[in-house]
């Protein structure tokens, strides 16, 4: 028969191991309940933009959220700020020291108005995703340059939008607007970054008017007429302006108008007294400038010639500015 000692040591084992056995199932069911979300965002590079035209880049934000118990269905609503290169929410921009370009920031085809914080521009949401144990929704992110005015200054342009300014409000409670979910006191807030860039680069564009040499009968008198060349840059650079020979001439001052298969001869100057014919031989006849801005005036002339067939005679020239 066991010792009185014997027996208190016996009840004690036993007491801890009924402990032991009752805290275990406390602690699996825990863990089972724990539910998280993260946020992670793109990082998006337009490279060197024309800064003549729209430019636009994409990527994806995504809320990745986790149960270790049974499956949820999230809701959830995306929001965007400032931005470090911008002022306020509906003043987003890129930034290069103190010059800037705007931008503006969509969900693409399934959310094309611009995602705001809620102040500025809606949020994105409310969407809604079911999580068996780990799944995550994807919000594509569209972000687009207008054709920037003025002329934006070179240098590489940039913003980041983190903290507050790219955060995901989530709940498993539904909601039926972002307002709603946002103000719930079931609401969780991830948070996370997406950055976007774009380089401008010394450019320069042309632009040009028409010349119309107007009506004519007989070509018993030369016909004279002017346009407009205008070159535009984003700093000051020489400019060369070239202009080919048009769709069939062979040279500046045998340039061809066209109806049909009848023509009409025609130069381009760079002088009023037509003197110095305005073609594509650089060095030679080409035209000089230096820019932000600069227009030049070419000067048209359709020589004497045989009386052409009646109709309305036309030709293209292509002009091209070297900087």
């Amino acid at each position: 028969m066991p010792t009185p000692r014997m027996i208190r040591r016996f009840v004690l084992q036993g007491a801890v191991a009924l402990l032991l056995l009752l805290a275990c199932p406390l602690l699996r069911g825990s863990a089972e309940a724990a539910i998280t979300c993260t946020l992670t965002g793109p990082t998006l590079t337009f490279g060197t933009i024309n800064i003549f035209a729209s430019s636009t880049t994409s990527g994806n934000a995504t809320l990745t959220c986790t149960t270790t118990g049974q499956a949820q269905t999230f809701y959830a609503c995306l929001s965007i700020g400032t931005g470090t290169g911008g002022t306020t929410a509906s003043n987003r921009t890129l930034a290069f020291g103190a010059n800037t370009i705007p931008i503006q920031i969509t969900g693409g085809a399934s959310w094309p108005s611009q995602i705001g914080n809620g102040t500025s521009y809606p949020m994105e949401g409310v969407v809604s995703f079911s999580v068996p144990r780990q799944s995550s929704y994807t919000f594509p992110i569209v972000v687009t340059i207008p054709a920037p005015s003025p002329l934006p200054t070179p240098g590489t342009y940039a913003s980041t939008f983190t903290g507050t300014d790219f955060q995901a409000y989530w709940d498993t409670t539904s909601h039926a607007t972002c307002a709603a979910l946002v103000s719930a006191g079931t609401t969780t807030i991830a948070t996370g970054t997406f950055s976007t860039s774009a380089i401008v680069a010394n450019q320069c564009g042309v632009s040009a008017t028409s010349m119309n040499f107007g009506s004519a009968s007989l070509l018993t008198a030369a016909l004279s007429a002017t346009a407009q060349v205008s070159v535009s840059c984003n700093a000051t650079l020489p400019v060369t302006i070239a202009l080919d020979n048009g769709a069939t001439g062979t040279g500046p001052t045998n340039r061809l108008m066209k109806a049909g298969g009848n023509s009409i001869q025609y130069g381009i100057y760079k002088d009023s007294a037509h003197s110095q014919p305005w073609g594509s031989t650089l060095g030679t006849n080409t035209a000089t400038s230096t820019g932000p801005s600069a227009t030049l005036t070419a000067y048209g002339q359709v020589p004497i010639q045989a009386a052409p067939t009646p109709g309305s005679y036309a030709d293209v020239v292509g002009v091209t500015v070297t900087y």
